[in-house]
């Protein structure tokens, strides 16, 4: 991310940006979920947040949210995705979700969702409310986009509130991060589905350290465990990354929303060796 200029502030209603339409059971994606790769598929954050929709739906009321899994099997095109959402009890109090997300009958994302009854507890917890800064420390996202569509999720869809670190400073990175629209068109987003649109900017995040290692890391998942319900809009990144000569990495965020900690995010990569100039 950099921090020499304000990122430019979306227009238009919410609802004109929202990232997907539902009709009957199937959500047809708008051009703000396109991602930087290719002008024909997402960015890996709508997926998500489709999930997000799918598992509030499925839960029960008195259910929890442990654990979401969510891979993506192919780049997630640019068109109507049709869900299938199965569920299994495991116990009295463990459930599990198992979500695919279908385009053309071909399966491009699946999630695996652990859910939980607890039983209420004191446990003395202390509660430090968090502040998001203001509108001084907005910076703009720093991937460049390899095609020319006008509009792009990680650039056009999100804002970012940098703490400390960022592109080609020491990590961690740490900084609050929103979607600043609708993902359904017409439904206000829950926070669960308010996180795992911005669940994959870990990686991304973790990264920004990363030019003079010559490498490009490519994340594969997104893996998000949580003790409590997330609240959003605003979420808090704090990335950091392991990497090994086996060409293996490991993004490790930690959650914060505005009522403190709130779980941990953990992203599975392949590092890929970067061309360097002959000289």
């Amino acid at each position: 991310m950099s921090s020499t200029s304000p990122a430019p502030q979306p227009t238009g209603s919410d609802d004109d940006r929202a990232l997907f339409e539902r009709r009957d059971t199937v959500f047809h994606p708008t051009k703000w979920t396109t991602g930087p790769w290719r002008p024909d598929a997402m960015h890996g954050g709508p997926p998500g947040a489709l999930v997000g929709v799918l598992i509030d739906e499925a839960m029960e009321a008195d259910e929890h949210v442990a654990r979401v899994n969510i891979d993506l099997e192919r780049p997630v095109p640019l068109e109507p995705l049709t869900p299938q959402v199965t569920r299994r009890s495991v116990s009295r109090r463990v459930a599990k979700l198992e979500i695919q997300l279908c385009a053309a009958d071909v399966v491009v994302a699946r999630a695996a969702v652990l859910l939980l009854r607890g039983d209420p507890v004191d446990v003395h917890a202390e509660h430090t409310m968090l502040t998001v800064p203001g509108a001084a420390a907005r910076v703009q996202f720093g991937e460049q986009a390899a095609h020319d569509a006008p509009l792009v999720y990680s650039r056009d869809s999100i804002e970012i509130r940098k703490v400390s670190g960022g592109f080609g400073d020491p990590l961690p990175t740490i900084a609050w991060v929103r979607h600043t629209a609708r993902v359904i068109t017409g439904e206000a987003p829950s926070g669960l589905v308010a996180l795992l649109s911005v669940a994959d900017f870990g990686s991304p995040f973790s990264q920004t350290a990363s030019p003079s290692l010559g490498v490009a890391l490519i994340n594969t998942d997104v893996s998000v465990s949580l003790f409590r319900y997330p609240v959003g809009p605003w979420f808090l990144l704090n990335a950091t990354r392991r990497i090994s000569d086996e060409g293996i990495g490991l993004s490790v965020t930690e959650l914060s929303d505005v009522h403190g900690p709130l779980g941990v995010l953990t992203q599975s990569q392949l590092v890929q060796q970067l061309a360097r100039p002959v000289r």
